[in-house]
């Protein structure tokens, strides 16, 4: 694929991951309110398996930064997004990228480690974010991981998997997959 296409394709997604990002956030556990889910990581998702984890890490990036730029109150929230979501993405790019015939249930192993690895880099850095934003004793920290961090990480990424599997069946179906590096 042809760098300034590469380009303009991240560029593009990074903006429509955006505007999900800015429009759409809803509350997903009734202990944490202020968690919301937003299906910017969807776009993120289909990028990174159609164009490489790198493509999809870098629309993480660069939504992240229009949102920091654009609608953050602070850069707690759009960091963590960052580290939870880069994460997410870069390893389920990669995971479905090693393997030469991809299949939807393909799609769902490589989205579930990413997942899993969410939830593993989610654990410590929710110890450093929250302290530098709230002052959060470890103790706290270490307190809300069971009811609300690990629940909301995996609901998140579970959410993600399954809207991203449709819309990746979908544009497979339909011949409108583009035929990057992580394409078929």
């Amino acid at each position: 694929m042809a760098a300034t296409r590469l380009l303009v394709l991240v560029g593009m997604l990074s903006a429509a991951a955006f505007v999900l990002m800015a429009t759409v956030q809803l509350p997903v556990l009734p202990s944490a309110p202020y968690l919301r889910y937003d299906p910017s990581d969807v776009v993120a998702l289909l990028a990174a398996l159609e164009l490489g984890p790198g493509p999809g890490v870098a629309v993480v990036a660069l939504k992240d930064l229009l949102y920091l730029m654009l609608r953050a109150r602070s850069p707690f929230g759009p960091a963590a997004n960052f580290v939870a979501v880069a994460t997410f993405v870069g390893v389920a790019g990669w995971v479905y990228a090693r393997r030469s015939r991809r299949t939807p249930g393909w799609v769902a192993a490589a989205c579930a480690a990413g997942a899993l690895a969410r939830v593993l880099v989610m654990i410590p850095a929710n110890f450093v974010i929250l302290y530098l934003q709230f002052g959060m004793s470890p103790a706290r920290v270490a307190a809300l991981l069971g009811p609300v961090i690990i629940p909301f990480n995996l609901l998140a990424a579970g959410i993600n998997t399954v809207l991203t599997l449709a819309f990746w069946v979908a544009l497979h179906r339909r011949g409108l997959a583009v035929a990057g590096p992580g394409g078929p």
